[in-house]
């Protein structure tokens, strides 16, 4: 492990445009031969209806953290750990190829444009990405050994 953050809230706006907090830090991790960075939300269930407490808010709040504080940062070096009373999850996070800046080509404006991308091409801030929620499996045994450590 290379930095284990601080916790820290962000305040954001829930689906009907009203102030709502979530609680997260950053962990950076070495793995060979590169790095990530986690995205650990901690999420209580009873802890008031101005937390995060649904799954719905994940994409605000982690769009948010993303493009404030990992701009450039590739997305496939990103992981999102969602910490609850009970348990620890990992989610992928993903983005809508759709939303690529395309042009057309000149000569042949006709013709649809063609994208391809590699997903280590994606960084934090170069459009919108997304929680997958369907990727949702339980943090691995050595990654829940670090994110329990409170920091200094």
């Amino acid at each position: 492990m290379a930095y284990l953050g601080q916790f820290r809230d962000i305040v954001y706006a829930n689906e009907k445009r009203e102030p709502r907090v979530a609680t997260y830090r950053l962990v950076l991790l070495e793995e060979k031969p590169t790095a990530a960075v986690v995205i650990h939300l901690h999420r209580k269930h009873h802890a008031g209806t101005v937390r995060l407490a649904r799954e719905q808010e994940l994409d605000v709040v982690i769009g948010r953290i993303v493009g404030q504080e990992l701009r450039g940062i590739r997305v496939d070096r990103t992981r999102v750990v969602v910490e609850t009373d009970r348990s620890f999850t990992e989610y992928s996070l993903d983005f809508n190829a759709a939303d690529l800046p395309t042009t057309r080509p000149a000569a042949e404006p006709w013709k649809l444009p063609v994208v391809a991308v590699e997903s280590r091409d994606i960084v934090g801030g170069s459009l919108p990405i997304f929680v997958d929620l369907a990727s949702a499996r339980p943090v691995d045994a050595w990654l829940l050994k670090v994110l329990k450590q409170r920091s200094r």
